[in-house]
């Protein structure tokens, strides 16, 4: 029994990392980075209010234990002083025209962030999602609260427990012993960070995109997206000696080392957002460059490069056996005049095209790369030339609704199928 081909290959992982940096530079996704650090930096400190008010003025939290807490965490003092936001919350007495206003900039500010992330997103999913504006603004607020009390409620339940844990009778139950040792330790709350920049970014990553990606997909990206900041994070400030940095260049180093830190984020976060388009979207995009790809006779080091690394399509093999076709020398493909209206792949040798009138030993080839029978999908006519295998041929049959899409939705292809057929008129 022959083995089945696999989907995933080294050469389909290293077609879809391409294509994930191809569209990257492409969507421009440097420049919505910047825009979407720029409107966090404006935006997180006015959610942070929020969760901190949420904590002291409606869950009645102890600033002490609240200050205690987010103390512990070394990204977020290094960022906030804690303190002063909440004895700011805490001066305030009444809803005032103050707080108002303040509620007022948090929303717009925050709806502004979501909006610059909404906007990423639509740019890498622009050709496949119909999602209305409208929906963009309800998410951008749902996002938000979800967000805001999402944190608030884990803050509360660690604060929560660290009061219930504290009675003495409690403290005598060795069976509790995990809940001193492993949550009220302070590790877990280090930690947290990590823990709602995974959760939020899946959240992001499942409602924003508008084209239904699976939620394994989604948790993956996720979870790449944070580990990959970790790591980057880790680096940078192992390199770099941040207190000596702002020593010397005061509150603007801060700012700069701040401003790196949620760039860089927000670039993993759009390169894995283009990650999760290439995978859903892959026979697609697999297939238009395999219609695109150079043909052998082209010099040049992209040409070659970029031959090598698409001219052998594992994923579409794998996916499609059923139209996988092979041929010896001699046999005939398709007659002039048969109907038929699909595309044809080569996977491996060459075939020989034979025209309407046959000039002896004067004959058309195309090899492995190359597709042939195209002009029949697009202009729905019988075949106008005879195709016969050279050599020893396989080939895959594209079905004329998937390459049609594919020249719909690529301009690239649309154009090289109009050279094609433009004989004909």
């Amino acid at each position: 029994m022959a083995k089945k081909p696999r989907k995933l290959t080294f050469v389909t992982f290293s077609q879809s990392i391409f294509l994930t940096a191809k569209y990257f530079l492409q969507n421009r996704l440097l420049s919505f980075a910047g825009s979407c650090a720029f409107s966090f930096l404006f935006s997180v400190i006015p959610l942070f209010m929020m969760v901190v008010m949420v904590l002291v003025r409606f869950l009645h939290a102890s600033p002490k234990t609240v200050s205690a807490i987010l103390s512990a965490i070394p990204e977020l003092e290094q960022y906030f002083n804690s303190d002063s936001i909440i004895q700011t919350v805490q001066s305030i007495k009444t809803v005032s025209t103050f707080e108002i206003i303040a509620a007022l900039f948090i929303l717009w500010m925050a709806r502004r962030f979501f909006a610059s992330i909404f906007d990423s997103m639509q740019n890498i999913f622009r050709t496949q999602t119909k999602r209305k504006a409208l929906i963009n603004q309800i998410l951008t607020f749902v996002v938000e609260i979800v967000i805001v009390f999402t944190a608030s409620a884990i803050f509360f339940a660690y604060i929560s427990l660290q009061t219930i844990t504290s009675v003495e009778i409690l403290k005598k139950v060795p069976q509790l012993s995990f809940v001193y040792n492993g949550i009220l330790s302070g590790d877990l709350i280090k930690i947290l960070p990590n823990v709602l920049i995974f959760v939020v970014t899946t959240v992001l990553y499942k409602t924003s995109s508008g084209t239904k990606p699976s939620i394994f997909l989604c948790l993956f990206s996720g979870l790449l997206c944070t580990a990959s900041f970790w790591v980057f994070r880790f680096i940078m400030h192992f390199f770099l000696n941040v207190s000596r940095y702002n020593l010397v260049y005061g509150v603007l180093g801060h700012l700069i080392i701040i401003f790196m830190d949620f760039f860089f984020f927000f670039v993993l976060f759009l390169v894995f957002a283009q990650f999760m388009y290439v995978v859903q979207f892959f026979d697609e995009l697999l297939l238009g460059e395999l219609y695109l790809l150079p043909n052998i006779e082209q010099d040049g080091l992209g040409a070659g490069i970029k031959r090598a690394m698409f001219v052998r399509p594992d994923f579409l093999i794998a996916k499609n056996r059923s139209n996988i076709f092979s041929y010896n020398p001699g046999d005939v493909i398709f007659k002039k005049g048969d109907e038929g209206t699909d595309a044809y792949y080569i996977i491996k040798g060459s075939v020989k095209f034979i025209p309407e009138m046959e000039v002896p030993d004067i004959y058309v080839f195309a090899h492995r790369g190359e597709f042939f029978g195209e002009t029949s999908c697009i202009l729905d006519q019988k075949r106008n030339f005879t195709a016969v295998a050279a050599i020893s041929t396989r080939i895959i049959k594209i079905e004329s609704e998937r390459f049609r899409f594919l020249v719909h939705q690529n301009p690239e292809a649309a154009k090289k199928v109009l050279k094609q057929i433009s004989p004909f008129f």
